[in-house]
């Protein structure tokens, strides 16, 4: 589903990733782990199209999303991103803010989709509040359903629980991964906490592992 083949991206001469590569099926959660700066947001930012390939080629679903002649603009590539401030409009309703991205669909159409997704994520009936009337694990079930609107193949997570305390990180972790299941969709999350790969991810491995593939498959 997801193909990425030798890949380097560079940032003021220095390459940030170099030579890596990575499979993920459909439906597949994977983790990445490292500190700060080791460079897994970099990885999450090319492919969402943030960031421009030095080498290498990225595929999804068997098209090109960029490489050393193509680029696809983030746009077009069908992927979500979930951030770690959960980056909601703050002048938008939780309706607004799942409805932000299906500008394609009719109003009818949009107000199925957002009511399916509200339910979801079991916030029915919170339609009209405001992201600053929501706790913090409401808001980031929230950047879930906006990211999930559009119908992604992949769904990106950037440090999603780091604002938020350990037992409530570790539930969001359990619960986003049931929700993903349900609509099969992939994701990789990139995060500094073992325990949070655990419970949301299928497998995972430390960003320096990625390269020798030795992943830890939370199943076994």
């Amino acid at each position: 589903m997801l193909k990425i083949s030798d890949i380097q991206v560079v940032y003021n001469q220095t390459p940030i990733l170099d030579q890596f590569n990575l499979d993920i099926a459909a439906g597949e959660i994977v983790g990445i782990l490292g500190p700060s700066g080791c460079g897994k947001s970099t990885l999450l930012r090319a492919i969402a199209g943030f960031v421009e390939l030095a080498k290498g080629e990225i595929c999804l679903n068997n098209a090109c999303l960029c490489d050393c002649q193509c680029f696809m603009p983030p746009e077009k590539r069908g992927v979500g991103m979930v951030f770690q401030d959960n980056s909601l409009f703050p002048h938008l309703t939780v309706a607004g803010n799942i409805a932000f991205g299906l500008t394609k669909l009719n109003k009818k159409e949009r107000q199925k989709r957002v009511q399916e997704l509200l339910e979801l994520i079991r916030l029915d009936g919170m339609e009209d509040r405001y992201p600053h009337e929501l706790s913090g694990g409401q808001q980031q079930r929230v950047a879930l359903a906006r990211a999930l609107a559009p119908k992604p193949s992949l769904i990106l997570f950037d440090e999603p629980f780091s604002s938020l305390d350990k037992a409530l990180s570790e539930h969001l972790a359990v619960e986003i991964r049931e929700l993903l299941k349900k609509q099969k969709t992939a994701a990789i999350l990139v995060t500094h906490t073992q325990r949070e790969a655990e419970l949301m991810c299928d497998r995972y491995a430390a960003l320096n592992d990625v390269y020798r593939n030795i992943w830890i498959d939370t199943a076994a």
